[in-house]
């Protein structure tokens, strides 16, 4: 069973590539040809990536190396540790042209080779360009990433759809109705109880009743009375 490559390693190897390409001059497959071991050769995926770095790197150099620039206060590029530099180029070309592949792995990557193989300072020195040119892809819509190199991504905020302008018209101020003073009710007083007439008695109105004539319907009762009184006198 073959054992395979870590991309540490052919980080490593591609940094080495490209210390050599800074000095020699010469082409890159040429270069890469006499330092590339075959642990890296015989495995196709690991020469596959270490060129695929390679082939990234040369033709974009001018634009890696600005993005470098424009982080790296009071630092020119001839200044810098050339580890370092082809280090930070590495981790460049991955976060532009590697989808697949997280931006802080990258960083983290050079992080550690450039403790081992340059200064004490350059872990943080390295880190802080890195970082600061991670933020500007971001910011510029130029980290694009998938798959796996969404793990460290942050999620994409949703397009907000422009909102319609308010029209405003011209309207006539509303009128408000004047509010009447409430009506004061005169305080309810307990139910009176009807009054009756009671039933059998007599008329008790100003007017006398009228008494009819006993005598009215006979024409003699005059007469009659006369003489009973007559009679009376009588001994």
């Amino acid at each position: 069973m073959v054992n395979v490559v870590n991309r540490r390693l052919i980080r490593e190897v591609v940094m080495q590539i490209l210390y050599a390409y800074d000095i020699r001059k010469e082409d890159i497959r040429k270069v890469a040809e006499g330092i590339m071991p075959e642990e890296i050769t015989s495995q196709p995926k690991s020469k596959e990536f270490a060129f695929a770095l390679l082939e990234k790197i040369i033709p974009n150099l001018s634009l890696i190396d600005a993005k470098i620039k424009s982080h790296a206060d009071n630092w020119e590029l001839d200044r810098m540790a050339i580890i370092d530099k082809n280090l930070m180029r590495i981790a460049i070309a991955e976060m532009l042209y590697f989808p697949d592949v997280p931006p802080k792995v990258s960083i983290n990557e050079a992080i550690e080779i450039a403790k081992q193989y340059s200064t004490d300072k350059s872990g943080k020195f390295v880190n802080g360009i890195l970082d600061a040119v991670r933020i500007e892809l971001i910011k510029n819509g130029e980290l694009n990433k998938s798959g796996r190199g969404l793990v460290d991504m942050p999620a994409k905020r949703p397009k907000e759809t422009p909102q319609p302008p308010v029209v405003v018209v011209n309207e006539p101020p509303p009128q408000f109705k004047e509010k009447s003073a409430p009506r004061k009710t005169p305080p309810q007083r307990p139910n009176q109880q009807r009054r009756t007439q009671p039933q059998g008695k007599p008329h008790t109105s100003g007017k006398q009743p009228h008494k009819s004539n006993p005598n009215r319907n006979n024409p003699r009762g005059g007469s009659d009375n006369r003489n009973r009184n007559n009679d009376n006198r009588r001994p």
